[in-house]
């Protein structure tokens, strides 16, 4: 059977509103329009490099893009040897298998970012590997603690990484030594003179990000909250920002994820004022709200300045056990007079796009 794509391209406006879990509300922002699509999902039908996907990977959730912004970076929590990273086209909407060009098998990829030069940065259970941007070369193993959020930036001449550790409730700031097109060491610089600073009332510290006037901001998806940490690291603010999972900029503006709230806060960055929150048109992207047994979240954000952003819905899922989504094969059908890529099976973990609409 040879399927027509299936295009839901209807505007949405992104309202910002102020929900419910702890949120006073403020007034809403008009003039915020975006444009939704499912930019990438697990397609279980199907194979990729002689691999199904029915099971694994799933849980994604790092999210990062590479410089060139011709891909992303994708990190699952779940995987055949424990994670899954994968390097992804980005534009490839009819047939997800072809837009995977690289699948790294280990890796969890709880938070994934990319420099400059297009280096790969992954955090993995203890340690950040460091790989060139095809995925193929390791070229560093950086011990380090329980990290989840990161993020490396040029700052004049010197590479720089930051780092946020649950165990101890700590912001690193690493200076990374290179030589021709690999990073070759790290070292533990800055904030003092001691490279880290302690979030004295952190509970689980998660997505970390660098604004542009070099304030550090992470998020504590457990106690709440959004921190900024001066570039010096001597000044700490804090704004109240339920179950925050990670956070990305476009001009003077903060985007943060919500995990199981599933929305996106929106801060003005200087006072750190709540705006309002974007909410997902669910049932318009034909996906579930709840996710997989009602453990979908809002994860890994990017945000493409002036354009919109890229998010992670970690755990989420097609509705109603089949997809509109993917490759037409075998599964391929129609239900009550429309057409399902897949007919009979969910469509997993997608990773959503707002394109930001000029008006």
């Amino acid at each position: 059977m040879h399927a027509h794509p299936i295009t839901r391209r209807r505007t949405f406006l992104a309202v910002l509103m102020s929900v419910a879990a702890g949120l006073l509300p403020v007034k809403a922002q008009a003039g915020d329009t975006y444009k939704w699509t499912v930019q990438y999902l697990i397609d279980n039908s199907q194979q990729v490099f002689g691999r199904s996907q029915k099971v694994w990977p799933r849980r994604g959730r790092g999210l990062a893009l590479s410089p060139d912004g011709k891909y992303f970076y994708i990190g699952y929590t779940h995987g055949a040897n424990g994670g899954e990273v994968r390097k992804v086209a980005i534009g490839v909407t009819d047939d997800y298998t072809r837009a995977t060009s690289r699948a790294l098998q280990g890796p969890m990829g709880k938070a994934i970012c990319c420099d400059d030069k297009g280096r790969v940065y992954i955090a993995n259970e203890g340690e950040i590997l460091v790989y060139d941007g095809n995925l193929h070369q390791e070229q560093q193993n950086i011990q380090v603690g329980m990290c989840e959020g990161l993020c490396v930036v040029r700052e004049g001449q010197k590479l720089v990484m930051y780092i946020s550790d649950r165990q101890f409730g700590v912001v690193q700031r690493y200076a990374l030594e290179e030589k021709d097109s690999e990073v070759t060491g790290a070292k533990l610089e800055g904030f003092g003179g001691t490279g880290e600073v302690e979030l004295k009332n952190s509970t689980n510290l998660r997505g970390l990000e660098v604004d542009g006037k070099g304030n550090v901001w992470v998020a504590d998806s457990d106690a709440g909250k959004v921190y900024r940490i001066s570039k010096d690291g001597k000044t700490v603010d804090a704004v109240d920002v339920p179950n925050a999972m990670d956070i990305g900029f476009d001009g003077n503006r903060a985007f943060v994820t919500r995990g199981k709230d599933r929305v996106i806060a929106v801060l003005e960055t200087d006072s750190m004022k709540l705006i309002g929150n974007l909410s997902v048109p669910w049932e318009e992207l034909e996906l579930t709200p709840t996710g997989n047994n009602r453990g979908g979240l809002l994860s890994g954000i990017v945000v493409v300045p002036g354009k919109g952003f890229f998010v992670s819905n970690e755990n989420g899922q097609t509705a109603d056990q089949r997809s509109i989504y993917g490759r037409a094969d075998e599964n391929t059908d129609f239900v009550t007079g429309k057409l399902y890529r897949d007919a009979y099976l969910d469509d997993n973990d997608p990773i959503l796009r707002a394109l930001e609409v000029q008006q």
